[in-house]
């Protein structure tokens, strides 16, 4: 459910609440029944008055009205049931009370001011009566006399809104409340996913902006994650080298040797690992960022090309392509390239001498499917889920062999084009190398 139909269920809600509220507030005070609640001495105004009239007569009742306009300010008059004044009482002559020719002649009356016109009526073993009683509106309002029931009333409808504004205070600032702690942890390169679980889960805005958040900081957090690996693998890898550098101008510089001594050879052939070093660390930073702006290609003649390099530089392996995919894909075809010379020189570096190489193209379900088996030693399971991580090199191998980045620039590359790098055993006892590419970059 969208942000915006919440908020507007909830807004209406509240306000159907206030205004269903506030109708029947008002419907209620214009109820006569509560303004006798609210003046107990109307109660048995009715009751009181007939009493006196029948058991006391005309005259008494008279006194006890006039009574009761001077202590409460209370003016009635009492009719039959045919609206006929029985009383002159205190209320001026009410025309649809009763008719001008019944009413006997007196003195005008004062109009009884603001208030309220009640017409009671009472029925009595003896006869029925309609009482005409205004109350004056400073008597009908006395907070004194404000029934507890009408304060809990509005006292609940604040409660409820507030109650409303709250919960949706927390709904709308919770996930943004853990947007934010999620971001403070980023900062700190200590990102956690369990952080957005909750809001991630939703349905709305804001767990779109979560899901986007996280995938945005998952790579923020595995490129740090790598470039942090990334310096120490470095530090590592350079300090033999300078080490080797070191000590060989040392003893060069103390035996003043010539300028053929093997040592100056040696000295340069670790100059050359240290740029092949250097090279692979900065082809491997340029994968890690995302500048180059992505183009469209074809694999297949790519593919061709790499491999007619290859043969050209090992003539003495047979390197064989067969299979096509016929596909077109989206991306960096300088980076698949290095990608897949990387592993094909990996398979004929460790291929004998006279060996074969198998390179198989084929599409299946959008995909683009590249094999490359050798018949080289081949590598133990236990080191096969290593291959491709930075500065790894399998046990037993030569310092001739590489600084282990090869593998690890043609796994980037190949991720980076949305796809995957798998080595296994072929059936000639080599390495198998599986290469799976969409041609559509997710």
């Amino acid at each position: 459910m969208r942000l915006f139909w919440k908020v507007f269920a909830v807004l209406w809600l509240a306000t159907l609440l206030v205004g269903g509220s506030g109708f029947l507030v008002s419907r209620a005070l214009q109820q006569d029944w509560l303004l006798l609640q609210l003046n107990p001495e109307l109660r048995d105004f009715a009751a009181q008055l007939a009493t006196v009239y029948e058991q006391s007569g005309p005259s008494a009742a008279q006194q006890w009205l006039e009574r009761q306009r001077s202590e409460h300010r209370l003016r009635a008059r009492l009719f039959d049931a045919a609206g006929d004044s029985l009383l002159p009482g205190t209320l001026s002559r009410r025309p649809r009370l009763q008719a001008e020719s019944h009413v006997p002649p007196g003195p005008p009356e004062q109009p009884p001011g603001p208030g309220r016109l009640f017409q009671l009526a009472w029925t009595t073993d003896q006869a029925s009566y309609i009482i005409a009683l205004h109350v004056p509106a400073p008597t009908l309002w006395r907070s004194q006399r404000t029934p507890l029931t009408l304060l809990l009333n509005i006292g609940l409808a604040v409660v409820v809104l507030a109650l409303l504004s709250l919960l949706l205070s927390r709904y709308l600032t919770r996930p943004l409340g853990d947007l934010g702690a999620a971001a403070q942890s980023l900062a700190k390169g200590e990102f956690n996913a369990q952080h957005l679980q909750k809001t991630t889960a939703r349905r709305d805005e804001l767990g779109e902006l979560a899901r986007r958040f996280e995938s945005m900081a998952e790579q923020v957090q595995t490129l740090l994650d790598s470039q942090q690996q990334l310096l120490r693998d470095v530090s590592h890898e350079l300090r033999s080298p300078l080490a080797r550098l070191r000590v060989g101008l040392a003893l060069g510089s103390q035996q003043n040797l010539p300028a053929d001594d093997p040592l100056w050879q040696r000295l340069d052939r670790e100059c050359d690992r240290l740029d092949q070093l250097i090279d692979g660390i900065l082809t491997l930073s340029r994968l890690d960022t995302r500048r180059e702006p992505a183009s469209a290609f074809a694999l297949d003649p790519l593919i061709a090309e790499i491999v007619e390099d290859a043969r050209f530089g090992a003539s003495d392996l047979a390197i064989a392509l067969s299979g096509e995919t016929g596909l077109t894909l989206h991306g960096w075809p300088d980076q698949l390239a290095a990608a897949i010379d990387n592993l094909l020189r990996n398979a004929v570096r460790f291929s004998p001498e006279n060996g074969e190489i198998q390179i198989s193209l084929r599409s299946s379900a959008g995909q683009a499917l590249i094999r490359i088996d050798d018949q080289g030693p081949g590598v133990a399971d236990e080191w096969l889920d290593k291959l491709g991580d930075p500065f790894f090199r399998v046990p037993g191998q030569s310092q001739d062999s590489g600084y282990g980045l090869g593998l690890t620039i043609a796994r980037r590359a190949i991720a980076r084009h949305g796809g995957r790098l798998c080595f296994s055993h072929n059936p000639a006892g080599g390495l198998r190398v599986d290469i799976s590419l969409p041609t559509v970059q997710h």
